[in-house]
């Protein structure tokens, strides 16, 4: 079983008079001194002034950033009328702060009691505060829901566009391999349904003259429309 060690005692302890008298006999390891005490010199008064005048404004920025008038936050934290409210967000009177309104206001405007004593400058994380945050946020995910629906639209473009192009290159080739049929065989044109074959190949050849025609002022159309959108 272990034995608790005695602290060393040394002879002569250096006077520390920012020390508390409790460290008066307590052996230091002589590398770092512990820290000073905190010790609060300002008038009280004054400090309770300034922390008055820290809490309206801090009040008041988190009032207008929740884009909530003064009359209608006052009723919410349960006054008749915003006098009271705006006593304290002006800092008139340096015991018009009560506690409960402390609390009221962290839980309404949704920010930390740090925030609102000044002792920090972060506010708490919560729904977006005004109309501007709210409209930005959904616009954002208006434009990523529509991003995902073009991304999606361009790809199936690209596809049809492919199909279509080898679409009329395969009818080119048909009617080429049909016309190089007739030439090495002069007697294919006099053959049953040979001419219904040659009609037909020619009116592939339309269709697919058509739909290449149609592909060509679509693209150049979208070109168009994007660059707009870019120039915009």
């Amino acid at each position: 079983m272990e034995t608790s060690q005695p602290i060393a005692v040394p002879k002569e302890m250096p006077q520390r008079p920012e020390y508390g008298a409790w460290l008066e006999f307590l052996a230091l390891d002589g590398s770092t001194p512990p820290p000073a005490p905190v010790v609060f010199s300002d008038d009280p008064k004054r400090e309770q002034a300034e922390l008055v005048r820290i809490i309206g404004d801090r009040l008041r920025e988190a009032r207008e950033l929740c884009n909530l008038s003064q009359s209608a936050a006052a009723r919410r934290f349960g006054y008749q009328n915003p006098s009271k409210l705006s006593k304290v967000e002006l800092a008139t009177d340096t015991n018009s702060v009560p506690l409960w309104l402390i609390a009221r206001a962290a839980k309404l405007y949704e920010v930390s009691v740090d925030f609102i004593f000044g002792l920090s400058a972060d506010w708490e994380t919560g729904v977006p505060r005004g109309a501007q945050p709210w409209i930005m946020d959904a616009w954002q995910k208006v434009r990523e829901r529509d991003m995902a629906v073009l991304v999606r639209l361009h790809e199936e473009i690209a596809a049809v566009s492919k199909q279509v192009t080898a679409l009329a290159a395969g009818a080119r080739e048909v009617a080429g391999a049909l016309q190089t049929v007739c030439l090495r065989n002069p007697g294919f044109i006099d053959m049953p349904a040979s001419g219904t074959l040659d009609g037909r190949v020619q009116r592939l050849q339309e269709h697919a003259r058509t739909a290449e025609g149609m592909l060509r002022r679509f693209q150049s159309s979208t070109r168009f429309a994007t660059g707009s959108m870019e120039q915009a």
